[in-house]
């Protein structure tokens, strides 16, 4: 169970493990950089894919492979790079910048003497590389300025690189240290920018070597050039033949000359200082879009996350060809897969959790997710199916899932909840925290909900259900669902529709000691009486309400009446408890001016002990006898004709004599011809049905209509919802009971939802009778 509760807190918190999952990762690959890899890879491809043309303000001049063919072995005189610059001085150039060494003093002095000369007459601005060696590996550093002949006439610039740890050059900074003077990065110089911090810049590798405008050394030496070709331009002097420099590994391209890293750098500070954000952007726009994603169904959260992560790469190549704003995606990414991973993850724990928490006919919550789902009070409910085996035995396992999702969701109704369990293939179970009368008028009301049977594949299937309940509310799921299993066996064993648990021990003794515990009861107050409303659809106004008996044990809690009034009447005391509950009705309503209406053991009849003490509770409580309804079971039996002529006496004297639960019994039209009955109770078992079967629609509206032939008004109970009291109403049935006009509740509780009419002086007046005051006892 722990594993089990482990996995569904797991589950229940999806939401926010996942956006966990993708903040501690984002934040941990952003701090380590172990993203770099990624954004290395995404700006390779962007580079290879997506090249852009230089602006055309640089210009190589390459000393390549043709040109030592045409002015013979490396290295060259001074003397003729002097003759170079020239020539591009005289072109145009703007900047001229030289990507050759020339910390040493010529073996020929004349040599740097005649290269002076030249640089001294040039007007371009001029730069010379400087020397600047082993700064990152910990090594001696080695430095150098041009040489003390030519350094009055350049400007020193440094073409120090230094190479990620993968070899590859990506970066360039701005300003390097060499013997003690911060010089600026030739690609500075031949940008025109003039950054003072040492900050260091990504370079645009989108800008292709190749595609530089470029030409031979050789062939400007011989005037073999457009003639404004370097008019304006910065020049760029450097190696490209191979062995004559070093070879740089650059992402998309390879190796290649150091003069390409500072021209691909040049072009790229002369299209605007790079802004670089870093990792937090995308990070930020990571977990946005995770959040979003959460917000969204189960099965769309891929897709959302999938897209997301995809997505990156492709912004981030488009804004940074198109833009100067650099920021990386790695940390964002991983971030979004580890997002996505949870949630794979957590889908796959979503769906082992189903199947160890579901039934595998219809998918319906099983005993383990009840025990999940325990909460630690409320009564323990099992209805049983009683018919499951034959009647899936007739469908077929295809037809299993819909029977048991219907017999479900008419249980919801019971319940008044949606979390009905099945614990085994023809029981379900729930807990409710509803009071134990609550639930057994709930439990009643299945009868009702079952009668018209379930439609399956067209076939109409009778459902014959038991229930059991066990309101010892303390006990865990574990404890409590075998009592309630055994409440509903026994309620099986017994034919009744429900039945409460209770011990073996318990049984016996109530058995033994119910007469006496009644009478105690009686004294305490424990037996009391509900009223529950009667709404008048003539006047749309509470004329009345039934008096309905109820016994709260303090050990046992509610008993329900058919089990005690049953053993009242076994032993011969049904006199007693009919009396006290005449009593307390009349006693409670002659003051309030409504009818009432009381159940009347049919034991009582014919034996000459109603119709006396029913005149002297009358006038001691000054109330008309028409205000009082006497309720009789249809489906008593009544052969005696001395009942049947102290009913004629009763009605003779006033009393209204009601026909109760009809259309359950076995009455025929003389048993209603014979009976002086004023007003027929159609029972709830066709009233809840009214608006889902046709054929109980036909009977009630037809009942209403021999009813008020033989000049007897009708009550309708059961009535749950508006709906129903609608049809009620166009079917001209007269009186409306149930849980949508009123629960049977105290009398107090009763008057306070009367019109005002009703003053708090009437209601606070004493049933004082006119005459001593009766012993309820």
């Amino acid at each position: 169970m722990f594993r089990l509760r482990l996995l569904a807190s797991l589950t229940k918190t999806a939401r926010s493990l996942v956006l966990g999952t993708a903040c501690l990762i984002g934040l941990a690959v952003a701090l380590a950089g172990a993203g770099r890899d990624i954004d290395n890879r995404v700006r390779a491809a962007g580079y290879e894919h997506f090249p852009k043309t230089p602006s055309g303000d640089i210009v190589l001049v390459l000393i390549d492979t043709p040109s030592i063919k045409s002015l013979g072995i490396w290295p060259w005189p001074r003397s003729r790079h002097g003759d170079l610059i020239t020539a591009i001085d005289r072109a145009g150039a703007r900047r001229i910048a030289v990507d050759i060494i020339f910390d040493q003093p010529s073996a020929d002095p004349r040599q740097d003497q005649l290269f002076a000369q030249a640089l001294a007459q040039t007007k371009a601005d001029i730069y010379f590389a400087a020397l600047l060696g082993n700064l990152a590996n910990g090594e001696e550093k080695q430095e150098a300025l041009p040489n003390a002949t030519l350094l009055p006439y350049v400007t020193p610039v440094s073409i120090w690189v230094q190479s990620d740890d993968d070899q590859f050059h990506r970066h360039t900074s701005l300003t390097a240290p060499v013997l003690g003077q911060t010089l600026p990065m030739m690609s500075q110089a031949l940008a025109g920018t003039h950054y003072a911090d040492a900050g260091k810049v990504l370079i645009d590798w989108a800008y292709w070597p190749r595609s530089f405008p470029s030409i031979s050394y050789a062939d400007v030496l011989a005037g073999r050039f457009p003639k404004d070709f370097f008019r304006g331009k910065s020049v760029l002097i450097g190696p490209d033949a191979f062995g004559l420099g070093d070879q740089i590994s650059v992402p998309a391209h390879k190796k290649i000359a150091g003069m390409y890293v500072q021209a691909a750098a040049a072009e790229t500070l002369h299209a605007g200082r790079p802004i670089e954000l870093g990792d937090w952007p995308a990070i930020l726009t990571a977990l946005l879009l995770v959040s979003g994603a959460m917000l969204l169904k189960p099965r769309w959260r891929y897709g959302a996350l999938a897209l997301s992560l995809f997505t990156f790469a492709p912004v981030q190549i488009l804004v940074e060809h198109f833009s100067i704003i650099r920021f990386d995606i790695g940390a964002a990414s991983l971030a979004t897969a580890a997002a996505l991973l949870t949630q794979a993850f957590l889908t796959m724990a979503q769906a082992m959790l189903d199947r160890i928490t579901k039934s595998a006919e219809a998918g319906l919550p099983n005993l383990a997710a009840m025990e999940l789902d325990e909460r630690n009070d409320g009564v323990m409910v099992v209805v049983c199916l009683r018919n499951y085996v034959e009647t899936t035995a007739l469908l077929g396992f295809a037809a299993q899932g819909k029977l048991l999702n219907k017999i479900r969701d008419r249980l919801i109704l019971a319940a008044g909840h949606e979390r009905i369990y099945q614990i085994d293939n023809h029981s379900f179970a729930w807990r409710s925290k509803e009071d134990v009368p609550e639930v057994v008028a709930s439990l009643e009301g299945l009868e009702a909900l079952f009668a018209p049977g379930v439609q399956v594949e067209q076939l109409t299937v009778d459902i014959t259900l038991n229930a059991g309940f066990c309101d010892e509310t303390a006990l865990s799921v574990e404890d409590a669902l075998p009592k309630a299993v055994m409440a509903a066996t026994n309620a099986i064993n017994r034919g009744i529709l429900w039945e409460r648990y209770e011990t073996d021990e318990d049984e016996v003794f109530w058995k033994l000691s119910i007469l006496n515990e009644f009478e105690q009861a009686l004294g305490r107050g424990d037996v009391w009486v509900a009223y529950q409303p009667k709404l008048d659809l003539h006047s749309n106004a509470i004329t009345g309400a039934e008096a309905l008996i109820r016994w709260i044990h303090p050990d046992r809690g509610f008993i329900r009446p058919d089990r005690f009034v049953r053993a009242i009447e076994d032993a011969g005391r049904i006199d007693k408890l009919t009396l006290y509950v005449l009593e307390r009705a009349i006693a409670d309503f002659a003051p309030l001016g409504l009818s009432v209406a009381v159940n009347l053991s049919m034991r009582m009849l014919g034996k000459n002990k109603l119709e006396a003490p029913l005149r002297d509770l009358l006038e001691t409580y000054g109330m008309p006898a028409e205000k009082l309804t006497l309720e009789i079971t249809e489906s008593a039996t009544m052969t005696d004709d001395q009942g049947m002529a102290e009913l004629e006496s009763l009605r003779a004297l006033g009393i209204l004599i009601s026909i109760d639960d009809y259309g359950t019994g076995q009455s025929t039209l003389s048993y209603l011809k014979r009976l002086p009955a004023s007003e027929l109770k159609i029972d709830q078992s066709f009233v809840r049905q009214v608006l889902t079967s046709r054929s109980d629609a036909v009977l009630i509206n037809s009942t209403i209509k021999l009813a008020h032939e033989l000049d007897m008004r009708v009550v309708a109970e059961g009535v749950e919802d508006q709906q129903v009291l609608d049809a009620l109403a166009g079917m001209e049935c007269d009186i409306i009971q149930g849980y949508h006009v009123g629960r049977p509740v105290p009398l107090a509780e009763f008057v306070s939802k009367l019109p005002h009419k009703i003053t708090s002086a009437t209601v606070a007046k004493t049933a004082a009778p006119r005459r001593s005051s009766r012993n309820a006892a």
